[in-house]
């Protein structure tokens, strides 16, 4: 099991499980593709797990280095250094 983070927007993200990491995919009506990951995380409590990192095709590569920023900073699974 992945732990998956989707990142619609400057403003809306979320955190879901998948059983796979396809490069693009429809998730909720829309597509979306694989930009980041699958990468080890280590939380707080020694838990390992591997996190992906998904955003809709509209965004380019610096929008989406602006966005994982973003939500870096509330989300911990974007946290990938444990």
């Amino acid at each position: 099991m992945f732990t998956i983070v989707v990142i619609w927007d400057a403003d809306n993200a979320e955190v879901t499980q998948w059983d796979e990491t396809p490069w693009v995919t429809t998730w909720k009506d829309r597509e979306v593709s694989l930009r980041a990951g699958p990468r080890e995380r280590i939380d707080a409590h020694g838990v390992s797990s591997q996190v992906a990192v998904y955003l809709p095709d509209e965004f380019n590569e610096e929008e989406f280095q602006e966005l994982f920023a973003a939500h870096e900073k509330r989300i911990p699974e974007l946290h990938l250094h444990g």
